[in-house]
């Protein structure tokens, strides 16, 4: 079978590495350590442009408002072989807590597929919840059950207020240890239709960002119980 040059050609510059750029990042996720007063941090993604051709970013965006992405050179969106520079993502801490993933995302002229770069932060957790949500069955029981409040950071730290955002849902307070360890217990009023509600606890915290916590109630349509000994119907 014959095949034109002009094929052979094409076919050559598609082989040939190198020929084409590429924006090679050291890493694609980068981890940052959090600091109960930080109210900013920030991730960098030093990268090198591979190849024998410029590399055009034509967008970057963060995918949450929480996180900002710039370009090194003052935003430069053009870069010659050989060159180096540096993505870097500006996260804004605001009341989150524990591990947070959010995503930077380049679209380059030069090819379809999308760079994507993680940055992820750890926040420390100075007053925990557990569990983060309470769940009860529609039409089930309105039995009470119980959020556990646990203090994770080096000095007591108090509950000074906790209010709810559903007067369907009660809540009773219990100190287990003063400045370590509380109970909220919540029983609600009914469960005959389908509800939800906020717990809102906050705490004489030093930190800002760590002065309140929230616990969430749900009453929910009950999830379909599985077939005894897992058994399959017909063709399954």
């Amino acid at each position: 079978m014959k095949i034109a040059a002009a094929t052979i050609f094409a076919l050559l510059i598609v082989a040939i590495p190198g020929l084409h750029g590429q924006m090679v990042f050291e890493k694609q996720l980068v981890e940052v350590q959090g600091k109960p007063d930080d109210n900013i941090v920030t991730a960098e993604f030093p990268f090198t442009i591979k190849g024998d051709q410029p590399i055009t970013i034509k967008q970057y965006e963060a995918v949450c408002s929480c996180l900002a992405a710039e370009i090194s050179e003052d935003g430069k969106l053009v870069w010659k072989p050989g060159e180096k520079g540096t993505v870097k993502g500006i996260f804004k801490m605001g009341t989150f807590k524990g591990t947070v993933d959010k995503l930077i995302v380049l679209r380059l002229a030069e090819q379809a597929a999308p760079v994507k770069l993680t940055v992820r932060v750890h926040i420390p957790v100075l007053v925990e919840i557990d569990p983060p949500t309470l769940f009860w069955d529609l039409e089930g029981e309105a039995k009470p059950q119980k959020f556990q409040i646990k203090v994770k950071h080096d000095k007591p730290i108090k509950i000074t207020d906790i209010s709810g955002t559903n007067e369907q849902f009660g809540h009773e307070f219990k100190t287990i240890k003063e400045g370590r360890e509380y109970e909220v217990v919540v029983t609600p009023k009914t469960v005959r239709t389908r509800a939800f509600g906020l717990l809102r606890i906050r705490t004489d915290c030093e930190f800002k960002n760590h002065q309140s916590v929230q616990g969430f109630l749900v009453v929910r349509r009950p999830k379909p119980v599985p077939p005894a000994g897992g058994k399959r119907g017909p063709g399954g």
